[in-house]
Parts: C-alpha cells; structure tokens; sequence
C-alpha cells in the first residue's frame, strides 16, 4: 500500500467535514452573496477615476483623506479578486488537463524500461576517448542534478497536497468568520458603531468578494486534490486527480533519476578503465624504456628503473583510489540532496498534520530511511596522508628540475660504471621519472580535492541527519500512533484482528537458510560449549557455593567476599539459559527469514532479561544466598520467589513489543493485537506490583529513596495503560523499554545494597 492509499484512507473523515463545511457557508452566504455579486461592485476604471479626481484636489478635509484611503484599499481588493479569479481559472486548467500530463508521464515511464543492454553499452562507450567520456560524465551529472531537484520540486507538491484538506479548512473557517464580521459591519449589527461611509461600504463589499473567492478557489483545489472516480455516461472514462497525476510524474523522474544514476555508473566505470589503462602504458614505457639489455643490466641504471617501477605502481594504486572517490562522493552528493529534502518536506508536515495518524505514519517511514553514520568513512586521516605524500612527490620532483645535475650526482662514486649511453639512458630514466611524478602529483591533487569535498559532504549530511533524527525523535515520541481504544475501537477490534492474523506471513529462503544454519550453528558452538561446561562444573560450583554459606558467621573463615563470590556463582550457574537463548538467535538470524532481525534483537533482550531474574531467582532459592548470606526469613524468601516469578512472566509480553517498536514501528500503526495485549499486560503487570509498593509503605525500615523509587516504578504502569488506550502506543512500549531497564537497575541495586551491608556487619564482627 502506498503513501497516496494510506494518506486517502486516514484522511476519509476530514474530506467529509470539509465537504459540509462548504456545504454549510455555501447555504449561509448565498443570500447575500445574490445581492452582491460583482456586478454589483465598482470597476477598477470607476475606482481609479474617482481616486484620481481626489488627488487632484488641493486641500483634503479629513473626511476625503478617509475617503481617499479607502479607494486605494478598494483599489487593491479589487486587484488581489482578479488574480485569485486567475488562479482558479490556472488550477481548472490544471486539473483538467492532469489526465493527459499522466498519459504522458505513464507513457515516459514505460519508455525507461526499454534500456540498453549493459553489454552493448559497455562496448559502444570503450570507443569513445577519455576526454568524449569526461564530457559525457559531465553531461549525465548535470543531467543527474536536473533530475533531483525534479524530483524535490514533485515531492514538496505532493506534500503539500498532502496537507491541503488541513490547510483549506483552516482557510475556510477563518474566511467564513471574516465574512460574518463583514456582513455583521454593513447589516449595522455592531452596537455602538458609526455610520459607514459609502466608500467604506464599498470596500467591505470588495472584500467580501475577495473572501469568497478565496474560499471558491479552495473548494476548487480540494476538489482538484480529492479523487474523482466518477464514471462518465459515455466511454465510461475515469477521471483521475492532479494528487495521482504528480504521483506518477514523481514516479517517472525516480526512475528517470535511478537510469541516470546507472548510466553514470558504467560511465564511471568506462572512464575508470580508460584512465587506468593509459597509467599502466605509462608505467610500462618508465619500466622498458628503448635501451639495450646491456644498458638496463647496468646495476646504477637498473636501480633507476626499479624506483620509475615503484613509482607506475603507486600511480595505478593513486588512479584507482581517485575512481574510489569518485564514486563515493557521487553517492554522498545524492544522499545530501535526499536528506535536504527530507528535511524540507519533513518540516511542513509536520506543522500542517500536527497529532494525526497520518503524521505519526510519515514519521516511522522517514525514521527507517536515515542514512547511518556507520556507511560513511572518516576522511581526517587520509587527507592528511594526501597531503604528506603530495608534499613528498613535490620534494623529489624538484630535486630532478635540473635533470643533468641530479644524473651527475648519481654517478658519484661509480665512474667505472658509467659510459656516454649510461648516461643517456640515466637522462631518459630520469625524464620519465619526472612525468610519472607529475601524473602522480596530479592524480593526488584530484585525489585531496575529492576527499576534501567528501568530507565536507559527510559533515553536511550527518548533520541534516543528526537533526533530522532529532527532529524525528522529537516528534514521534508525542504523536499517538495508533487510535484510540474507544467504543469504535472495540466495535471494529473482531474484524481488524482477523485482517491483521490473515496479512502475517513468515517467509524462509531455504536455499539460503541450509548453509546459513550450519555456517550460524558454527558461530553459535562457542556459545553452546561454553553453556556444556559450566553444566559439566555444576555440582562442583553448588559444593563451592555451599562450602561459602558454611563459612558465614564463622569468626576464622568468614570474609567480606565470601557475599559477592557466592553471587558470581549465582550469575555463572543463570548463563546457560542465556548462553543458549543467544545461540538459537544467531541461528534464527541466519535463516533468512523475514523475522529473522526481530527474534534476534528479542533474543538478546531475552538473555539480559533470563540474566537479571536468573540471579535474582537464584539468590532467593531455598538455602541460598538470601537466607544464608543476608539472614533473611525463608518465608519472606519464598514469598518474594513467587512475585518475581509472576512479574517476569508478565514481562515478556511488553519485551517483546517494546523489541518491535525500535525494529519497525509502522507496523505498530493497525497492531490491534498488540495494542490489546499491551493494555492487558500493564493492567496485570499493575496488579503485580502495587502489593509490593504497599508491603514497602508498611514495612517500618525501608529507607526513603526506596520508598520512592517503588512506588513511581508502581505508578509507571498505570501511565503506560493511559497512553496504550489513548493511541499513544509506541510512545508507551518505548517508555515501558527503559521502566524495564530501570526494574533490572533497581534489582542489581538491591543485590549491592544487601551485599555492602553484609560486608559492613562482618567488618564490626571482628
């Protein structure tokens, strides 16, 4: 389902109220409206002649000064009517003509799948020279550019469209108040007031005209926006709306914008070929210059050669890292251009659907496609090496300026070596040395340039991301995601249930899923074998565990460690469950199911989750920790075993939503399943913990701060089914994520707590 059908049928209610809200000014209006047709208002020729005639005048009382301004005001009125009458005249033109502009866009669109095969193109581009190819590439990313801001300029149209039926009730209801204000000044209504002057009469007359219409140009563009899929009588044609006409022009620059990208990608590569094979002749010539096998023999020149070899291979490296940048800066460049107009569009949106559903559907789908800060390379450092290498290439390229001296140095020391064709070919080793540094410094320039450029663009764009997410965080945070769970909600939750059971599908590639699987139980051994060992060491770890809880109140024996080392054997003998819970998602992961991302998130959330309650369960065990370590009551113990128990199967329900709500949260939008079962669970989750906040209250030596922390930790809850049943969903299973998160702080903190106070007693003892 597109945008365009989710946006028609979440705003389905607001087309009926604004058709009744003209309905209804239409009937209010029409009255008067009879009375003062344009007919009925003065020409502007009539206006101008009279304002003329008092301008001419010398000395104007104060009462032609009023009179005066309000013919300038008319003057304009009148002006503003003839071009609001212009623009409904364009926007019926417009609508009108959309069928054609979609034929057309339908008909360009269905051209671009008839492409050239990639072979083809290949073949017919390697013909062309390297400087054909720089201007084609030139060509195409003008053309690239051309396309992108198409496609912003058909974006911000189709959003605000979008957010029309919003914008034109607005207008529309303070028009029609506006016009009642009118009507009440010129019916005399308004107790107190003056007398009107005649051309004051005749500027609100201008006005009122003015306002409607203003308001007969809104209905016109609303019902240009809205879809009419009337069937005419004859040829049974359907009439389609401007909103689908940008909708596929928006679709053909798309797809216009992706067959210019692709055609730039084999340029790239075209020209990248082409470059690299002129850099290996170059190479070539400075490796096998035309001298004998003599010559080259000669250990001073076949040095030479050796350094001219060291030198082409750093070229082809420095061309090829060149075509690199490139080609990240082209994509950078695109996703900028895609985050700019993101954030324009997101922007409006927001300030126009402000608390709708639809918003909060913009928002989760705007959140999925935000470039990650992981794809883009840091280019500090390697523009710094750049600049060091191109400072280095600089150095040894001056020093072989005066070819003749540099050979003459060189030949320092081996006289008997060197001969009139040595140096020769010493002269021609060096020349070629000096053009291939000279390539080199060029290739590295292009090279600090581009990665110059790309950080600039990587800086931009994490920060149009960076506020983008912000903005985003923000918004979707305090927008209710789904409706409410009102009597319609309950009226309409049979049939949403059974639709929402029947769109669940979980699909496997299983061609994939084989080798995954053997290739993830690989990857998931360690876990396993690690987990079979400390089974194997069980008895060993409860006889150490035991030989600790002996020791206690032993005067010889016993330590303040003794407490954190009989929980560290609680957390290891808890780990296998965990240890296996990550196993089993890192096979689910590799699957290839389309759940695959979602159970293992939930597995890791499910391991911390057994991690936390393991221990805790562990340390209240009968004879354990609690009761041999912190002298607790063994029916206290008992009684606290059964509340965790229940509390942390109540949780699982919330995990694994609240896992849902950071993975994918546009399928919160019609989770009426979720949502109930959301609703439920807190209602349990609520029942579960206020016995705990009321045993806390009474019990005479619980300290302050752990009074107020249990008891917000009760309250939470009871806000959290608030939100779920006023629509706020995803606000709720984000807020219930970190109250979890806080449960698992305040348990760790009671653990520590005990054990501080543990060690406290056992300092005094002795």
């Amino acid at each position: 389902m597109t945008m365009l059908q989710l946006y028609k049928r979440s705003q389905h209610f607001v087309f009926i109220t604004i058709s009744v809200l003209i309905i209804l000014l239409s009937c209010q209006s029409l009255a008067f409206a009879r009375g003062q047709t344009n007919g009925d208002l003065p020409s502007k020729a009539d206006v101008q002649n009279q304002l003329d005639t008092l301008n001419k005048q010398k000395d104007l009382s104060a009462q032609d000064k009023l009179v005066q301004q309000d013919l300038i005001d008319t003057l304009a009125t009148l002006e503003k009517i003839e071009r609001v009458k212009e623009e409904t005249v364009q926007l019926r033109q417009k609508v009108a003509q959309a069928p054609e502009k979609m034929r057309q866009a339908t008909a360009a669109l269905n051209a671009l799948s008839d492409v050239d095969n990639d072979d083809e193109m290949r073949k017919t581009l390697s013909a062309l020279s390297l400087r054909q190819l720089e201007l084609r590439v030139a060509q195409v990313l003008d053309d690239l550019q051309n396309s992108q801001n198409d496609l912003a300029a058909y974006n911000s149209q189709l959003v605000s469209l979008q957010t029309q039926p919003e914008r034109v009730q607005n207008a529309m209801y303070t028009a029609s108040q506006q016009i009642q204000q009118i009507r009440n000044r010129l019916d005399g209504n308004n107790v107190g007031e003056a007398a009107l002057r005649p051309s004051q009469q005749v500027l609100l007359q201008a006005k009122q005209a003015l306002l409607n219409a203003q308001i007969d140009q809104q209905r016109k563009s609303l019902e240009g926006n809205t879809v009419l899929q009337d069937t005419l009588h004859e040829g049974n044609t359907v009439l389609q709306d401007t909103q689908d006409t940008l909708q596929k022009q928006r679709d053909y620059v798309t797809a216009n914008s992706n067959r210019l990208e692709h055609q730039l990608q084999l340029l790239q590569e075209a020209v990248n070929s082409k470059r690299l094979t002129l850099t290996e002749k170059t190479a070539q010539e400075a490796i096998s210059p035309d001298e004998t096998a003599r010559i080259q023999a000669n250990p001073l020149v076949k040095q030479e050669l050796d350094i001219n070899h060291q030198l082409s291979q750093r070229l082809i490296v420095a061309t090829e890292n060149g075509n690199m940048l490139m080609q990240q800066n082209i994509k950078v460049k695109n996703w900028l251009d895609r985050a700019l107009q993101s954030e324009r569009n997101i922007k409006e949106q927001i300030a126009v659907l402000k608390g709708s559903l639809l918003l909060s559907r913009i928002l989760y789908q705007q959140q999925q496609t935000l470039p990650s800060a992981d794809e883009l390379e840091d280019m500090t450092n390697r523009i710094a090496d750049l600049r060091l290498e191109q400072f280095e290439i600089n150095q040894q390229r001056d020093a072989l300026f005066q070819s003749d001296a540099f050979v003459d140095k060189l030949e320092e020391g081996h006289t008997s070596e060197v001969n009139d064709e040595v140096h020769d070919a010493l002269l021609q080793v060096v020349e070629m040395r000096r053009e291939l540094l000279d390539q080199l410094n060029k290739q590295l320039g292009n090279q600090l340039m581009m990665a110059i450029n790309l950080q600039v663009n990587q800086q931009q764009l994490m920060s149009v991301s960076k506020n983008l997410k912000a903005i985003l965080t923000q918004q979707i945070f305090w927008v209710n995601s789904n409706r409410p769970m009102d009597w319609d909600w309950l009226k309409a939750f049979p049939q949403t249930l059974k639709e929402q059971f029947s769109a669940m599908k979980i699909t496997v590639n299983w061609q994939k899923a084989w080798p995954a699987v053997f290739i993830a139980f690989l990857a998931g051994l360690p876990l396993l074998l690690i987990a079979g060992l400390i089974r194997w060491r069980l008895k060993w770890l409860k006889a150490y565990q035991q030989k600790l809880a002996a020791a206690v109140g032993s005067l010889r024996n016993d330590s303040q460690l003794n407490t954190p080392k009989a929980i560290l054997i609680d957390l290891i003998r808890a780990l296998p469950v965990c240890l296996i819970i990550l196993a089993l998602g890192l096979i689910l992961l590799t699957m290839q199911l389309n759940i695959s991302d979602l159970l293992w998130a939930f597995s890791k959330k499910l391991a911390m989750f057994w991690l936390v309650f393991g221990l805790c369960w562990k340390v209240l065990e009968k004879e354990g920790v609690a009761i041999r370590h912190f002298g607790m009551p063994a029916q206290l113990t008992s009684h606290w075993r059964r509340q965790i128990v229940r509390i942390s199967l109540a949780l699982l329900p919330l995990h694994f939503w609240s896992v849902v709500a950071e993975l994918s949260p546009l399928n919160l939008m019609d989770d009426v399943l979720g949502q109930a079962v959301i609703f439920l669970n807190l209602l349990v989750i609520t029942l579960l913990v206020w016995p705990l906040c009321r045993e806390s209250w009474r019990d005479k030596e619980s300290h302050g701060i752990r009074l107020v922390t249990v008891t917000i930790l009760s309250i939470i809850p009871v806000a959290l089914m608030v939100l779920t049943a006023t629509g706020y969903f995803y606000t709720t299973l984000r807020l219930a994520g970190r109250w979890i998160e806080t449960v698992y702080l305040v348990i760790i903190w009671n653990l520590l707590y005990q054990t501080v106070l543990r060690g406290l007693s056992v300092a005094a003892r002795r």
